[in-house]
């Protein structure tokens, strides 16, 4: 009886201390964001591992610059610079954040030029390019993509990029016919307002050249390229505006994206789901894109605008962002695809950056 009195209190101790989970780390979505005063933005932390306590203390090191309005919601109060501090169990992560005037007054930085929305004419055909404030992020497959990366994701490593723009849809076959004369596209996806596919990495970089020369006095010395790999994943995480979520705007693909699951194994029309936070389309699911860079292993250390122009190891350049007709598991935000430079693919279209 005694034996049996032994065990049980031994299983209630434990039950009491042994599911305690102490915090292994804390991280913010962001660690830089530039704010204009009487604006407000959403932080958000993840805490690791998933089952310790997830209380979260928010601070600001200088209420004047900017103060928390509830857990993660910060108000920009003026200008200047502080440091909003997330603190979990004994672990603390920080961003920093910058307030500048609505009128472009002196924060005590050089002055801060936010990318505005462009829009360009091509023989008739408009098409609308986003502004992507630089920042850093982490890049690969982190948290919010449970167990989904492959090993090709990993390891997760901090990226900071400069600003750029980015086309707000995948190029479509209208703007192509408009600077190629012709539609490359699969015969049984034939539409103005579809991406165009079924052109290889090769022949982006004629039509890329093609329009930047019919472009060239309105560019202003800038040019139009592929993305890099990291610009990408940036862009549909939703650059420093980034939410944290799996599929480009959303935890639910049906709402951003045409993955094999929804589409019925046909291309659509571009701009018919839910933009991200950065009003760009389509970047999960409906037309692959493709990338600037080979396909190479990722590097642990912090990086500054990479572009791995280099081939290593594989005969690849990178896709991104899934399709209608691959798997859903392929249309997050951190999958990585790749085909040969020489071949196309009848879901594998492009969207352009300016910078």
């Amino acid at each position: 009886m005694k034996k049996y009195l032994f065990f049980g209190m031994l299983f209630m101790l434990m039950a009491f201390t042994g599911c305690k989970h102490e915090v292994e780390s804390i991280t913010l979505n962001t660690e830089r964001i530039m704010m204009e005063k009487g604006s407000s933005r959403e932080l958000k932390a993840v805490v690791l591992p998933d089952k310790a306590p997830q209380d979260v203390l928010w601070k600001s090191n200088d209420i004047t610059v900017a103060k928390v309005i509830h857990p993660g919601g910060i108000y920009a109060v003026g200008e200047g610079e502080c440091k909003i501090i997330a603190y979990a169990g004994d672990r603390r992560a920080e961003c920093t954040v910058i307030v500048f005037a609505k009128n472009g007054g002196d924060t005590g930085h050089a002055p801060i030029e936010i990318p505005t929305d462009l829009k360009y004419t091509v023989n008739g055909v408009d098409f609308e390019l986003s502004g992507v404030a630089g920042g850093s992020f982490d890049m690969g497959g982190t948290p919010e993509q449970g167990s989904d990366p492959d090993k090709n994701e990993y390891p997760v490593h901090k990226v900071t990029l400069k600003d750029f723009h980015i086309m707000k849809t995948e190029v479509t076959q209208a703007l192509w016919k408009a600077v190629m004369g012709k539609n490359p596209s699969y015969p049984s996806f034939i539409n103005d307002s579809m991406p165009v596919v079924s052109m290889n990495w090769n022949d982006c970089q004629v039509f890329i050249d093609s329009l930047n020369r019919k472009l060239a006095s309105k560019l202003k010395g800038k040019k139009f390229s592929l993305p890099t790999e990291a610009q990408w994943e940036y862009a549909a995480r939703g650059g420093n505006k980034s939410k944290g979520y799996k599929y480009a705007g959303s935890n639910n693909i049906d709402e951003v994206g045409w993955h094999p699951g929804n589409s019925e194994d046909v291309l659509h029309k571009v701009a018919q789901k839910r933009p991200n936070e950065l009003g760009l389309y389509d970047m999960s699911g409906n037309a692959y894109e493709w990338c600037l860079d080979w396909r190479c292993a990722y590097r642990a250390e912090h990086q500054t605008d990479p572009c791995y122009m280099v081939q290593e190891s594989e005969y690849v350049k990178i896709t991104r962002g899934g399709s209608f007709h691959f798997t859903t598991k392929g249309c997050r935000v951190t999958s990585r695809g790749g085909i040969p430079p020489t071949e196309d693919k009848y879901d594998v279209g492009l969207r352009l950056v300016l910078q």
